[in-house]
């Protein structure tokens, strides 16, 4: 959406508080329709959203700050990029508390070699586009934005469009930064634009929004992970209605578009609660043939994350090397499918 003079990324809505500028990942009727905890939380939290704008001044100053709440940490990564460049280390990542945080932003002075390199490399963002990428484990709030901006043109970022759903994982749960998100990695690799609409801790899979994102015409191909935030309260009957409610959804309202499925990645459920997780993983397979659309794939979580010392400590969250491998298994295999 085009906010004043900015583009907010991934963002569908934004809500005025006494602190700054809530953004929301889907829109106000969608989040009215699904679980207390994507409707109350998660659906502020900023995984995949991006501040984009042409700076037509000296320079841009962005002041962020994370919002109160029963968070996991205490700062946040921002990011900073040029198109498809990161920018210096004196100006990215940046911590993002509850303090607040102010980003100063000027043209790198070798704007015009980059963007000779982005041409001739058909690198899929203008490096004339700035990019603040926001952090992607809690609610961030803009405070203010300063300077002579413009919103992107039309060109300047990838005609490519990926948008993922799924849980605290496709966030980024313990990813380094928010560029190393498997999600944000896997849409590098492919050189696509990503929409992020994961839900930490309550991807359940809601049909509103199967139903929202049907209803979206301004993505090429989706990935849809399910199972890990409903393994230990739901049974596997439930778990598959869910799946095939929620794929069909989808696939039939678009069935132009791609959707790659995958469930359970290598998680602490493989040592402790190995028949339910493999009767999941079942479910998800079955559910998928069983669908039949032409356009829908399943990969196993399995074949994605393959390696134990892909987890962090919890056993649950992919850690940065975890993140790199699931977004190359993934990126590997959707090209190969789209023939790209």
């Amino acid at each position: 959406m085009i906010y004043k003079n900015v583009e907010l990324h991934n963002v569908d809505q934004v809500v005025e508080t006494p602190d700054g500028l809530r953004l929301c990942r889907i829109p106000e009727k969608v989040r009215g329709a699904i679980n207390e905890s994507a409707r109350d939380v998660r659906a502020y939290n900023t995984c995949g959203c991006e501040i984009r704008f042409n700076l037509t001044g000296e320079e841009a100053r962005i002041v962020l700050r994370k919002a109160s709440g029963n968070s996991i940490t205490e700062a946040g990564l921002a990011e900073v990029y040029f198109g498809s460049f990161q920018a210096g280390y004196p100006t990215t990542p940046a911590a993002v508390g509850l303090s607040g945080q102010t980003l100063i932003i000027r043209k790198p002075p070798n704007l015009p070699q980059l963007k000779a390199i982005a041409q001739e490399r058909r690198l899929p963002f203008d490096p004339e586009l700035v990019r603040v990428i926001l952090p992607y484990d809690w609610i961030y709030e803009i405070v203010s934005i300063e300077g002579d901006l413009a919103p992107p043109r039309p060109g300047q970022t990838p005609g490519l469009r990926f948008l993922a759903y799924g849980s605290s994982i496709t966030h980024g749960g313990d990813a380094a930064r928010p560029t190393g998100t498997y999600a944000m990695r896997t849409a590098q690799r492919l050189g696509a634009d990503l929409l992020n609409k994961a839900f930490a801790g309550s991807a359940h899979m809601d049909e509103a929004i199967a139903e929202y994102v049907a209803g979206r015409d301004d993505w090429d191909f989706a990935t849809v992970e399910m199972g890990i935030n409903v393994i230990r309260f739901w049974e596997t009957e439930l778990f598959e209605r869910k799946v095939e409610r929620f794929l069909s959804v989808i696939c039939e309202k678009r069935p132009d578009k791609w959707v790659f499925c995958t469930d359970l990645f290598l998680c602490i459920h493989d040592l402790e609660n190995r028949e339910k997780i493999g009767a999941f993983r079942e479910a998800a397979a079955k559910t998928a043939e069983k669908l039949g659309h032409p356009k829908l794939r399943y990969f196993p979580g399995t074949e994605l994350l393959t390696s134990w010392n892909g987890l962090s400590a919890d056993l649950v969250h992919p850690s940065a090397a975890g993140q790199e491998e699931i977004a190359a298994n993934f990126a590997s295999k959707i090209a190969q499918a789209m023939g790209r």
